[in-house]
């Protein structure tokens, strides 16, 4: 699978994520649970291209700029769908985990590379508590899934039981939260995203310039979308 095509798959799976999550009281529960389940492995995926994108940028710290502005740029209608107001600080959308996973990174390479190694796994762990305390959406476990992905590129076994560990690790961490069980249950189908991760083999495909704006664009414009569609139901 190319870049284009990892991206589209994770774009997907977030839309049907996003319907289930919106419609929820529309939805039967059965079809809710589905839109859920397969919902589960666009988070992985999109944490994959981040990873990825830190190999393939020219410019790392521009990749970061744009990271920024997504989130940025997102909260607004990630707040209109789901939070029920205009700027709602209480949980962040989102482009902010993505964003603090590349930032984490980017810190953990810089002191890997010093010989730092206490201050490279330091960084990893400090910016997924950043992410826990402004709560983005999948806290810790979004910079630890960005995090593996860097850490075991190449090595589709050690990224695959990474993956498996934390994924089973969020989901118990759901149940013991109080979460509803089913959802915690279908929270393990996010593992099953180490099948289309291990296909990537590292080609763009139609990944150019417009494409991935198109790709950045689509997370608040599907949010815009699916308001809208609330308001008509309701």
């Amino acid at each position: 699978m190319s870049s284009f095509a990892v991206k589209l798959l994770a774009m997907l799976t977030m839309l049907a994520d996003h319907i289930g999550a919106a419609f929820e009281s529309e939805l039967p529960s059965s079809v809710y649970l589905l839109c859920r389940t397969v919902g589960r492995l666009a988070m992985p995926l999109f944490c994959f291209m981040i990873a990825e994108g830190l190999f393939h940028t020219r410019d790392a710290r521009k990749y970061l700029m744009r990271l920024m502005m997504f989130a940025l740029v997102s909260e607004v209608p990630f707040d209109r769908l789901f939070m029920g107001g205009w700027l709602e600080f209480s949980y962040q959308n989102v482009g902010f985990t993505l964003l603090l996973g590349f930032l984490g990174i980017l810190l953990f390479d810089s002191f890997a590379a010093q010989g730092r190694k206490t201050a490279a796994l330091a960084s990893i762990l400090a910016v997924g508590v950043t992410a826990m305390l402004i709560r983005s959406d999948y806290t810790i476990y979004g910079v630890y899934y960005v995090f593996i992905f860097y850490y075991f590129r190449g090595k589709k076994w050690g990224r695959a039981l990474a993956l498996a560990a934390g994924v089973l690790l969020m989901s118990s961490h759901l149940l013991m939260g109080g979460e509803d069980w089913r959802f915690a249950v279908v929270s393990l189908a996010a593992a099953t995203a180490a099948i289309p991760i291990s296909l990537y083999n590292g080609e763009r495909g139609r990944d150019g310039p417009a494409m991935r704006m198109a790709f950045y664009a689509f997370y608040p414009a599907h949010l815009l979308i699916l308001y809208a569609a609330t308001l008509l139901i309701g």
